[in-house]
């Protein structure tokens, strides 16, 4: 309300990330949180456990990582998910998931500014090397923690994800 009383226009907008991906990105920081591999393969076990990881979802929910934990309200998955879509649709005007060039254009659109080519400056060049058991674990993990569902109703609401079963 501020800006716009001052004759601007606020545009919200939000790139999320595939859950999986944001998982294991973290683990190229490992050595910066002073932890261990086991550390964080085991950040999900606890639905609303403390630490030094936080999810895609639950960092956008609660904005932190730490001693209060990634759920401090150790609210269910389902809530998690409604909330996080609740949000998405009452403050922001564009919601991308990881398409950088879908994103760019909407924000160019809405804005009217020129396009300015931006190196991706947050590239890891080293090899990051899982198991499948580590990727399974993870995947199952993230299920249970809603940020799968969370994406899923994203991709439905926000790119048409599965409207051709509309008709079905």
């Amino acid at each position: 309300a501020t800006v716009e009383s001052q004759g601007c226009q606020m545009i919200n907008t939000i790139m999320l990330r595939d859950p999986l991906n944001h998982a294991m990105s973290l683990y190229k920081i490992l050595n910066q949180k002073n932890s261990t591999r086991e550390e964080w393969m085991d950040h999900l076990e606890e639905p609303s456990g403390t630490g030094k990881w936080a999810t895609m979802l639950d960092f956008f929910l609660y904005n932190i990582n730490g001693p209060t934990g990634r759920n401090p309200h150790n609210v269910t998955k389902e809530e998690k998910v409604r909330r996080g879509i609740e949000l998405l649709q009452r403050h922001f005007d564009v919601v991308s998931l990881g398409d950088h060039t879908e994103f760019m254009d909407q924000v160019l659109n809405y804005t009217g500014w020129k396009y300015l080519d931006m190196p991706h400056m947050n590239v890891h060049k080293k090899p990051l090397e899982f198991t499948k058991k580590e990727v399974e674990k993870l995947y199952k993990l993230l299920v249970r923690n809603g940020d799968v569902d969370f994406v899923d109703a994203v991709k439905q609401r926000y790119s048409g994800h599965l409207s051709y079963l509309a008709d079905v």
